[in-house]
């Protein structure tokens, strides 16, 4: 019985054309292999790794509790290779941005007497990414001053020409940072009123109204002084529509710091004057809504009131 012969392969067209794809094939999936850590490296990992990388930005913000009154810092380390400044949101508002050395830009942001307590978020937005800060803001406990005016002067409001006047002077401020340390008291004077006190007038409670400032209870006629260096941006005049304010001067001493002085009797100083930490300014007085001779001073951040007390008690940068 004869054995079959096997039949051996038989090279041809077809074998040929199919070795050379399975060949490719081969060597294209070892080549991917070497590539796919390259790829993997850049890609972020997980949501947590995505997190990181927007908030690369170095921040730093003092107080990180901060309370009624206050003004809060917030310095943003700058980048050499970002041309552009970075941008500040807080409570729905966006706040202006200064550059404070070579190292750090830096917003200031004012937390009125009347910020509800609670948590409130602060969004940097530089470079690219996106730096969010929660900020719990805790009540100050304010005083209630009981007050007595006549129908008069009580009845009494600020005239358009007196509004739009410190409105202008309250937005108008200088790239520049003027002041250098601790404020000075502008009188020498006792204070009558601190910050952020309710006020019932003639038995009423005005419940959106609180005090703007710090009441010195100073002598008519005695000194008022500059608390830092500074440009004179508003003379206002009683004689000339100022009813509320009366005779008064605001300072503005750079990147969104004014502050102003009100009730005077005489005023020392013109508007686009540059003046000295400790120079003679006006003189104390009763003029427009006044109970008597004393000096109201307010300091804003950005047009919003903040207490006094925080700059004649620490250097805020």
């Amino acid at each position: 019985m004869s054995k079959k012969k096997k039949n051996k392969p038989t090279l041809n067209k077809s074998n040929i054309k199919n070795k050379e794809i399975l060949n490719c094939l081969i060597f294209l999936l070892v080549l991917f292999s070497y590539m796919l850590p390259s790829y993997s490296e850049d890609m972020p990992k997980s949501k947590d790794d995505t997190k990181k990388t927007s908030n690369e930005l170095n921040v730093i913000v003092t107080p990180a509790n901060a309370k009624q009154g206050d003004v809060v810092c917030v310095k943003i380390e700058k980048d050499s290779k970002c041309s552009g400044a970075p941008k500040v949101f807080f409570d729905k508002t966006k706040y202006s941005v200064f550059e404070l050395s070579d190292k750090y830009y830096r917003s200031l942001l004012p937390i009125t007497a009347n910020y509800k307590v609670g948590k409130y978020t602060i969004e940097i937005f530089y470079k690219g990414k996106v730096k969010r800060i929660d900020l719990q803001v805790n009540e100050t406990k304010y005083p209630l001053q009981e007050l007595t005016l006549t129908k008069e002067v009580a009845g009494l409001q600020a005239s358009k020409i007196e509004k739009d006047s410190v409105n202008r002077a309250l937005s108008n401020f200088s790239q520049k940072k003027l002041w250098t340390g601790k404020f000075l008291n502008p009188s020498d004077a006792s204070l009558s009123t601190v910050y952020g006190v309710k006020r019932r007038v003639n038995g009423t409670i005005n419940p959106d109204y609180f005090h703007k400032g710090l009441d010195f209870a100073a002598k008519e006629g005695s000194d008022i002084k500059s608390p830092e260096d500074g440009v004179i941006v508003l003379v206002g005049q009683n004689s000339k529509g100022f009813v509320v304010n009366g005779n008064c001067v605001f300072i503005d001493h750079g990147q969104s710091v004014i502050s102003g002085y009100l009730h005077l009797s005489k005023i020392l100083v013109k508007e686009g004057e540059f003046v000295k930490k400790g120079q003679l300014i006006g003189k104390v007085g009763s003029t427009g809504i006044a109970s008597g001779p004393h000096l109201h001073w307010g300091i804003y951040i950005s047009g919003k009131t903040v207490d006094p007390i925080n700059w004649t008690s620490m250097i805020i940068e």
